[in-house]
This record gives structure tokens, sequence and C-alpha cells, in this order.
């Protein structure tokens, strides 16, 4: 720690746990201050985030230890049996205003970023009234006798020049971009992170081991999207995946076009192979390479089709689905959504849930889940490649999943207007009036 600057050179796991507190003060404000789990959650979730982290408890209690020290933290007892909980003391310990201490948290959730992006990630935090106002607040910040943000020289193919924090000292030594690839960034954020859901081995496992459900969910959303005006948007398809979605989402509304949420850049490689094939779902359908936090959304929609992607959004996440059908969709235009079991956290034992031959090989998907807290699990899938006793291949993948139910649904949508039905294995959110 630099004895002159003790708020200065934060390592990965300070970063992000400040960042982290930040964040929820301003979108959990009920469940603020957090305590030592609820945080750890936050700090390991797969989206907001840029790495994907896994911190362990002991982590988290180590960066708490040393942002106390710093004067950056603080710690909040009970005279009730409740757990211990923390608070940090962010702009009192530098001077910031609450547009600048939005402006560096999600700088350190997310890494460099344009002005343009930070404006639209820090609104639940600050709404900065345009992307001026921002990129003033930001200059202000870096023109600090000390300064707490940077500039870093646009890189060839880039639009827009990125800011990055420098209070951490990954961003201070990550700041220097000159001889860095254009690529660099979400290189580094692929290896690190240990529990994306989306890798490479899932990717390339999930069209044999993961879609045989299609055979009759995707004739299920031929009835329930029957009838969806395509005049009042696209139809969007949130974790697209490999787009084994497209061709039902296709027949159910031929009229409609498609907008195809994907971050994960190894199944968009599946995805756009299976348009490049497909001159007509080609024409139609838009891929935006955005997580659903940050996606750019359209002004509205005349469904949503949401498969296997809600245990990786957070309540802000879910907030933003249903602020969407409330507020930009007709009146009955269906959600569509997955719900996978179960619906509390519980032991899984190791399974084999599917297998299928490929030429002489055998492809096995195992899979075991662990209860980490009261709403998550923790699951480690197993890719198998045998020919007959012999591991040709394996591949193990290991992430975290919020468990969310029909009931805490109906709970977090009852005050918007909105009405769910239940149906096999999902539901159907709509907008009543």
């Amino acid at each position: 720690m630099d004895a002159a600057r003790p708020h200065a050179d934060l390592s990965v796991h300070e970063a992000r746990v400040l960042g982290c507190l930040v964040e929820k003060e301003a979108t959990t404000p009920d469940a603020y201050p957090l305590t030592a789990n609820s945080l750890r959650n936050a700090c390991n979730q797969s989206t907001s985030r840029n790495p994907v982290l896994e911190l362990s408890d002991h982590d988290v209690e180590a960066a708490l230890a040393s942002l106390r020290e710093r004067g950056l933290t603080r710690t909040v007892h009970s005279t009730s049996n409740r757990a211990t909980k923390y608070r940090h003391v962010l702009p009192e310990a530098l001077g910031l205003e609450a547009g600048e201490t939005a402006l560096i948290a999600v700088l350190m959730l997310r890494g460099e970023q344009t002005v343009g992006e930070l404006k639209g990630r820090t609104e639940r935090q600050h709404a900065f009234g345009s992307v001026d106002e921002a990129a003033s607040t930001l200059e202000a910040l870096a023109a600090r006798d000390e300064p707490l943000v940077r500039q870093l020289e646009r890189r060839p193919g880039q639009k827009d020049a990125r800011w990055v924090e420098l209070l951490s000292t990954t961003a201070v030594e990550g700041s220097s971009s000159a001889a860095a690839p254009v690529d660099a960034a979400p290189a580094a954020a692929e290896s690190i992170s240990t529990g994306d859901p989306y890798s490479s081995a899932t990717a390339e496992f999930y069209d044999l081991l993961a879609t045989e459900h299609w055979e009759t969910f995707g004739l299920q959303l031929l009835d329930l999207l029957d009838g969806v005006d395509p005049g009042a948007g696209p139809i969007v398809d949130v974790g697209a995946g490999t787009g084994v979605a497209l061709p039902y989402l296709r027949a159910a509304a031929p009229e409609a076009t498609i907008h195809a949420i994907e971050p994960s850049g190894a199944m968009r490689t599946a995805l756009h192979t299976r348009l490049r094939l497909d001159d007509e779902l080609r024409a139609v359908t838009t891929v935006d390479p955005r997580s659903w936090a940050s996606a750019r959304l359209p002004p509205t929609a005349c469904a949503i089709v949401a498969t296997a992607v809600l245990g990786h959004f957070d309540r802000d996440d879910r907030d933003r689905l249903w602020r969407f059908v409330a507020e930009r969709m007709p009146t009955g235009a269906p959600a569509v959504i997955e719900l996978l079991p179960p619906e509390r956290p519980t032991e899984i034992p190791r399974t084999r849930y599917r297998e299928l031959r490929v030429g002489r090989y055998v492809y096995e998907g195992w899979m075991t889940g662990e209860p980490t807290d009261a709403a998550t699990m923790r699951w480690t899938m197993e890719y198998r490649v045998v020919d007959g006793e012999v591991v040709v291949a394996e591949h193990t993948v290991v992430g975290t999943w919020t468990c969310v139910s029909v009931a805490d649904i109906r709970s977090e949508i009852e005050s918007r207007g909105l009405e769910l039905t239940e149906h096999d294995d999902h539901i159907v959110v709509r907008r009543t009036g």
C-alpha cells in the first residue's frame, strides 16, 4: 500500500468488493449494508462484471479487512443476532459527488469503457443528463492532483476512446494500450472467468447435449407466439445461444424480425454459422453481442423468449426484464420464460443427463449441483467424449445459478400490472392493461 495514497493500488478482489458495495447501495437499498455472503454473491455475478470472478468467503473477508484499513469501508454491528454487515465510505474518503462515485464503481466492476457505455451503466446509481455531462465528470476526475481516472488512447478499429479508473493496480497496469492488441481485454476476461457458464466447452457441446427438449418446447412456442403483432417490434430472444430457437421463432411469427441477445463469443460462433446457412433467418435476425444488462434493447417488442438464462440474472436483471414487459410491450404480448429446476438450492448427485453417439465416439453430459446459500447453487458440468472404455476428451465447467420459483416471480411482478400463467416448464408473463 502506498503510504501517501492509502486508497490507491487496490487489488482485483478489493476493487470488486468496493465496487459491489457502491452498486448495491443504489440498486438494492433495502438489503444494504450487505452481509459477507450477499457481498460474495454480488462479486461473483456472471452479469455486469468484467472479468467474471469466483471469490471465496476468505477472499471477500480478506478484501474487507484491507479496505477497512484503507478507510474505505465500515463494519455495521447489530444489537440483534443477525449477521454483521458492511458498507462503503468511498465518497467521504475521496471527496466524491454521487456521479463521480457511480462512474468509479462501474469502472471497477466492468473495466475500461466508453463515455456512452458509462452513462448507460450508471443510470441506476446516478442519472447523467447527457453523455457530455458524464464526459465532463470524467474529465474532472482525471484533472485532480491525484487523478482517479484516465482516458486511454483510441485503439485501431475503435470508434470511441475508453476510460479506466486508477484506484486498482490492474487498471493502472492495463491502462497502457499502445502495445495491446484490439482483442486483448476480452481474452484476459475469458481466461479469468473460471465460473463463466458460457465457456467454450459449454458452447462446443451445447447443440449435441442440451437441445433435445426443443423438439417439444419448439412446438409449444408455435402456440404461445400465435397471434403476436410483428408491427409492435421484434421478438427478443434473450440468451440466444447457438440459435436453436430461431427456426421456431421464424415459424411462429413469419413476419416478425428477431433481436437475438448472446454475450458469449463461443456461442455466437455457432449462431453465426446457423445464420450463414439460412438466408431467410439471416435477413431478419439482428445479433446483439452484449449481456442482457447492457444490451441495446429495441423501443418495443412483440414477444420475448428467454430460455435457460433466468438463473444467470440477478435481481437488477430481472427488474429490467419486468420493466421492459410492463412499459415497452403491448398489452397481452407474451414473455415466454423457461424455469429450470430446482426451485430452491438442493444437492444434486452426479448424474448423466444426456449421451449421443457421433460416428464411433459417444458424447456424454454429466452434472452435479450443490447449494452455496439459500438462493444460489454451484453447478459442475462435465462433457466427455468416449471411445468404448477410453476417454478421448473431457472438459469441466463450474458456474453459479440463482434458483427462482414461480412464487418469486409473482412477488416481483405483482406491482407492475403484469399477469403470470404457468405451463409445463416455463411461464408466460403479460401486461394486462
